[in-house]
């Protein structure tokens, strides 16, 4: 089975609309914690902003314009990723009930490996199918490698920080908040501007060819 190296006229707008949506998904965030107008209800959108666009890209319009060109492995990884992502948000929500705290602790790294071995595993069969232009089609696994490299990081400074660990809380929290903002962005900008540059192409195309 031949991969195919460009963007079809079938992933522009999916690609777009999905961009957007993972974009957003990020934003919505500091706009929630500085206006609490939405209360629960941000985190809420938020999180469904980000799971829509993971099934967007996911399945997109069609087989060429799935990230994963529909495989079933690779499908299979971001579909599952966005339903966990859904109940990770649920849970993470109970965390406020001050019974189920010490059962959050537990499950936040449970939560951690989950994502990691769903998002690592959908982002290599992203790389592999071929819909999406190189060197873009490793962006997804830059930004997974990044972000477990940023833990390893985190969880270094507070076993060698050990009883002061709370000096170094302000790093912890810049970095953790740093990659979770720009890697989506990141990829959500890349969507867009390669659709949009497939389009442009396109219409190009079209033009000489009248």
């Amino acid at each position: 089975m031949g991969e195919t190296s460009a963007v079809t006229s079938g992933s522009k707008q999916v690609w777009i609309v999905a961009g957007a949506l993972l974009v957003g998904s990020v934003l919505l965030g500091p706009l929630v914690q500085i206006g609490s107008f939405l209360g629960p209800t941000g985190g809420i959108l938020a999180t469904f902003l980000s799971v829509f666009s993971i099934a967007l890209f996911a399945i997109g319009s069609d087989r060429s314009s799935s990230v994963t060109a529909r495989r079933p492995l690779g499908t299979g990884a971001l579909i599952t990723l966005g339903v966990w992502m859904t109940i990770s948000s649920f849970v993470r929500g109970l965390a406020t009930i001050p019974a189920a705290v010490e059962t959050f602790l537990s499950f936040g790294y449970i939560d951690l490996l989950i994502q990691f071995v769903l998002a690592a595993i959908a982002t290599t069969q992203i790389a592999r199918a071929g819909t999406v232009p190189r060197p873009w089609n490793l962006a997804p696994l830059w930004v997974v490698a990044v972000t477990a490299a940023s833990w390893v990081v985190q969880q270094i400074i507070v076993v060698a920080a050990g009883s002061n660990v709370s000096l170094f809380i302000p790093i912890i929290v810049i970095l953790d908040g740093w990659v979770r903002v720009v890697g989506p962005v990141f990829l959500g900008i890349v969507a867009i501007a390669l659709a949009s540059r497939e389009s442009a192409v396109a219409t190009a195309v079209r033009e000489q060819e009248s």
